[in-house]
């Protein structure tokens, strides 16, 4: 007993299997997210907070060590407090983390149109700071080295870059090596600003020639070429202008002092 089969059905097979409508992959996707597939639980952010915390405290002290350490003052006999420790840090790691941002957040189909995006927000904050004066010229620059190094670095992950262990570690060391040196470079070259100095407000008075190029008059001494690096609860630490050394005197050897 032959069982038979329908026209349709031999015509199908004699056609072949039926074929499945594909899906036309797109010709211009999307940047990938850096985020994608990470999942922020309670021990992720405690981990991405406590790192930022610690690159936070060594760029400050950094900085400062190195802004110090040009005029040959132990930034550890300073009194610097936790305080301006993490102030200086986020001053001199803000730019590239908002470049992170930037670069990695904007929406965009090409990196064109991103790279102007962080082209145009690098340039703002340059001549901002340079208008105010926030920071030295050179130091400016060097934000903006490491900062353009990092928009470069996310655009490469964006593009697929890092995903075998070699180029993982070079983005991990290119990281450590911006973070190391980003600080120290920003401080000494604000201290070199400082220490090039041609003119001053300052104008300090003592009863005695504690200084060098003191000008006596009417039992006192007074010194108008001094430039004011830190004060603490009991002590001025000043730099004369010219000079290749910083001086410390006591407050109580003051008599008056106008910045």
């Amino acid at each position: 007993m032959s069982i038979a089969t329908s026209h349709k059905s031999r015509a199908s097979l004699r056609d072949g299997p039926p074929s499945t409508p594909e899906a036309s992959a797109p010709t211009d996707p999307a940047l990938p997210d850096l985020l994608a597939g990470l999942r922020w639980g309670t021990r992720e952010v405690l981990a991405a907070g406590t790192v930022l915390v610690l690159a936070d405290l060594f760029a400050g002290w950094s900085y400062l060590a190195s802004y110090f350490g040009y005029f040959r003052v132990p930034a550890e006999g300073l009194g610097l407090s936790l305080t301006e420790v993490i102030g200086q840090g986020v001053r001199s790691l803000l730019l590239p983390l908002t470049v992170v941002v930037v670069a990695a957040a904007a929406p965009s189909r090409k990196l064109r149109p991103a790279a102007i995006a962080v082209g145009v927000y690098l340039l703002f904050i340059a001549l901002v700071a340079l208008g105010n004066h926030w920071v030295s010229p050179g130091a400016v620059l060097v934000q903006l080295a490491v900062s353009v190094a990092v928009a470069g670095i996310v655009f490469g992950l964006r593009l697929g870059f890092g995903r075998r262990p070699g180029e993982r570690l070079m983005i991990g060391a290119a990281a450590v090596l911006m973070l190391i040196s980003l600080p120290i470079a920003s401080g000494t070259l604000d201290a070199t600003q400082v220490a090039g100095s041609k003119t001053t407000t300052l104008r300090l008075v003592t009863s005695s020639p504690i200084l060098p190029d003191a000008v006596p008059a009417s039992g006192q001494f007074t010194y108008t070429n001094y430039v004011l690096l830190r004060e603490t609860d009991s002590r001025y630490w000043l730099f004369r202008i010219g000079d290749h050394y910083a001086y410390s005197i006591a407050k109580s050897a003051v008599a008056y002092i106008r910045y």
